[in-house]
């Protein structure tokens, strides 16, 4: 295996997102016991017609020693389980964004400023010949980027593109079963984006046709004079001896 493709399988490698399994994890045990709290808060809420005085007693020994009662370890546990469906959209963006630096790094040795925007990323591409919507995934990975943001700035006014994502249609991403929904049918997008993207690049950067040439050769001579171009070429000549 050559360096080139060494680094090209270590990107791969931490592209994988490994966030998820641990989380879903969790996920699959709050589930488990949000399904016990309903099943006792159904229990009481027959015991409270069918029992008052029983009902009420239980009630007191639950407020003396502090403990809550059913409809209001569901609300914590619903809560907790909203928490970890954000972090999962969230972590998904931000991890795809990550790994789509490095692999310009790699492929480029140039990102388009320090902490560069998805829409200069999109911008930096369609300057090397790539444009992105026509990428499998775009469509899963830009909602992915939309529903994130949201998320994140769920204070501030939410953007109404929102509601083009067929499982937020009614505006509202506050939603546990919603958010689920979306995250299945796209889990797998940022994967699909992120190797067609690698595939793409691979492509462009090693395909040195000659209008690609000339297109190089004029952007790198395009300040020097003819000494100063014999110079590089010099030392173009020098990496293949």
């Amino acid at each position: 295996m050559t360096d080139l493709s060494k680094k090209v399988a270590e990107i791969l490698h931490h592209s994988i997102n490994s966030f998820d399994r641990p989380v879903n994890e969790l996920i699959r045990d709050l589930k488990i016991e949000l399904e016990d709290q309903y099943a006792n808060h159904n229990y009481l809420y027959d015991l409270e017609v069918s029992d008052p005085e029983k009902y009420h007693q239980i009630e007191d020994i639950a407020n003396q020693s502090g403990h809550l009662l059913v409809n209001q370890k569901s609300e914590f546990i619903e809560d907790e389980l909203f928490a970890l469906l954000e972090m999962k959209i969230i972590y998904a963006f931000k991890h795809l964004e990550i790994n789509i630096k490095k692999m310009i790094r790699h492929f480029y040795q140039e990102l388009p400023n320090t902490k560069p925007k998805w829409h200069e990323i999109e911008r930096f591409f369609k300057s090397q010949n790539i444009t992105l919507n026509r990428i499998q995934g775009f469509k899963e990975v830009d909602e992915l980027r939309l529903v994130n943001n949201s998320l994140k700035h769920s204070d501030e006014s939410i953007d109404k593109s929102i509601m083009n994502i067929k499982e937020f249609e009614n505006g509202s991403i506050q939603s546990t079963e919603s958010l689920e929904e979306f995250y299945e049918r796209i889990e797998h997008s940022p994967d699909l984006f992120f190797t067609s993207l690698m595939e793409m690049i691979e492509n462009e950067t090693s395909n040195f046709n000659p209008k690609k040439i000339e297109g190089i050769a004029k952007k790198a001579t395009n300040r020097m004079n003819k000494d100063i171009a014999e110079k590089l070429i010099d030392e173009i000549r020098k990496k293949y001896n």
